[in-house]
């Protein structure tokens, strides 16, 4: 695994330890999809960057599902307010 899948991976691991942080008094989730969105933008360039076959599938596939689990879980915090 070279420096890119490494980012690829960091990527990830930065939106887990960013999504500790979320909880019911947080008023701009906004903010945190935006986060989320340009964490995982960046991991999955970083995986394409790599050039490897499985860097590339293993950075896409987690950078795009911590995304959609995150967009999830904003979209649950923002009916749970309504």
């Amino acid at each position: 695994m070279n420096k890119y899948g490494r980012l690829s991976l960091m990527m990830v691991g930065i939106s887990i330890v960013i999504a500790l942080f979320i909880n019911d008094h947080t008023k701009q989730l906004g903010i945190f999809l935006l986060c989320f969105l340009i964490l995982s933008i960046a991991g999955v360039i970083f995986a394409f960057l790599s050039k490897k076959l499985t860097n590339i599938f293993l950075g896409v596939v987690l950078n795009i599902v911590t995304f959609i689990f995150f967009f999830l879980l904003v979209l649950a915090f923002g009916i749970g307010e309504a």
